[in-house]
C-alpha cells in the first residue's frame, strides 16, 4: 500500500526509492563507455560518412544479364540500410550520452541546443520507425475503417 505525503496528498518516498537513485559516478561511467562507444565507431569502418563512400557500381556485377542487375539492386537495398543503421547507432549513443549528463545534474544543466538535437534524434527516429512500419505492414491492417476487398474482379455497388 503506497504511503500519503505529509500534505495528504500523492505518495511519498517509499523504502525503495533509494534504489532508484542512481549514483553519480556510475552515471559518468556509463556516459564515458558510451562517449567511448561513439568515438569507436565514428573512428571504425562502420561510420555513416565511411559506408556512405564504400560502393560498389552496378557495371561492377556484371552487364546484359538480368542477375546482375537483381545483385546491384539488393547491394543498394542493403547498403541503404546499413549507411542508416550507422548513422542511427551513432545518433542513439549521442542521445544516451546527452541524457545520462542531464540525469546526473537533475536536469538543471540541459541547454536549449541539447534538448533540440535530442528532439531531432527523436522525431528522426520515429520517422524512420513510421517509414519502415508503413512498408511492412499487411494492407488495410490497423486501419479499422478501411474497407476489405478482395483481389478478384467483382461487381460494382449495383451489381453490374
Amino acid at each position: 500500500m503506497a504511503e500519503l505525503a505529509p500534505d495528504g496528498g500523492g505518495s511519498a518516498k517509499s523504502p525503495s526509492s533509494a534504489d532508484l537513485d542512481a549514483p553519480t559516478e556510475s552515471l559518468q561511467e556509463f556516459k564515458k563507455r558510451v562517449d567511448r562507444l561513439l568515438t569507436d565507431l565514428d573512428k571504425s569502418d562502420a561510420a555513416h560518412g565511411k559506408i556512405s563512400q564504400q560502393k560498389v557500381t552496378t557495371a561492377a556485377y556484371g552487364q546484359n544479364f538480368p542477375e546482375a542487375l537483381s545483385l546491384a539492386s539488393a547491394y543498394e537495398l542493403v547498403h541503404g540500410r546499413l549507411q542508416l543503421l550507422s548513422q542511427t547507432l551513432g545518433e542513439q549513443l549521442e542521445a544516451m550520452g546527452i541524457t545520462v549528463g542531464a540525469a546526473d545534474s537533475d536536469y538543471q544543466t540541459v541547454d536549449h541546443e541539447h534538448g533540440q538535437r535530442l528532439k531531432a534524434i527523436q522525431e528522426r527516429t520515429k520517422s524512420y520507425y513510421e517509414q519502415y512500419r508503413k512498408q511492412h505492414e499487411p494492407k488495410g491492417h490497423g486501419k479499422p475503417d478501411a474497407p476489405k476487398t478482395g483481389g478478384g474482379k467483382s461487381s460494382g455497388h449495383d451489381g453490374m
